[in-house]
């Protein structure tokens, strides 16, 4: 599969070289991307390195892992993504981002519907923004103890592949729900940064099923 990664830091760049140690073939893209060569070596031959816009044309599946402030600068790069797969990782920070982080911090909607509506046409899954960057680099591919990835989402068929994508490099995923029901997932709510298994994920997303 061809997977475009847009912000390739501690996340986005761990989580490509994941992916393309599984046999998927990975652009890491930037604002600067004459920086990300050494990346690309570490990833191996399935890797390199692109702008932002080529790695948006090249990939069916784009993860999208940038500063909460940036958001708005990628979606005019990119544009719309339309029918594109977007995993996502993006977490609002207002000491780093500004005013668009307060607002999502302050609202009542997840923080994944923002990213979402900048990028209308594309199928929107929230994932890895629950995890340290150091435990993705390192927890993968456990023989036990499997590290848990919570994700959230609308499409069932796109769904599935990331589902699929999250068991292929080591990790255990469990569904929290639709998009706009991801604020379990949000900075500072019961499955943020928290080393969960399986079951205890999914009483968490009991406990505060709504409705």
């Amino acid at each position: 599969m061809k997977i475009g990664i847009i912000g390739s830091g501690h996340i986005g760049g761990n989580l490509g070289i994941h992916l393309a140690n599984a046999g998927h073939s990975v652009k890491f893209s930037s604002r600067h991307p004459d920086q990300l060569k050494e990346l690309a070596e570490d990833a191996g031959e399935n890797a390199s390195v692109c702008t932002i816009k080529e790695a948006a044309d090249f990939g069916d599946v784009l993860v999208l892992s940038i500063p909460f402030w940036a958001i708005e600068e990628v979606a005019e790069k990119t544009g719309p993504l339309e029918g594109k797969i977007i995993i996502e990782t993006t977490n609002p920070y207002p000491g780093r981002d500004g005013e668009i982080a307060t607002k999502a911090r302050e609202s009542s909607k997840a923080a994944s519907t923002f990213v979402a509506d900048h990028f209308q046409k594309a199928h929107v899954v929230k994932a890895f923004n629950t995890i340290y960057y150091e435990h993705l680099k390192n927890q993968a591919n456990r023989s036990d103890n499997v590290r848990t990835i919570p994700y959230a989402g609308d499409d069932k068929v796109v769904l599935e592949l990331v589902e699929d994508l999250i068991r292929q490099i080591g990790f255990a995923p469990v569904y929290v729900g639709k998009l706009s029901e991801s604020h379990l997932m949000d900075v500072d709510q019961p499955l943020y940064n928290k080393d969960l298994n399986e079951a205890e994920v999914k009483e968490i997303i009991q406990n505060n099923r709504i409705g």
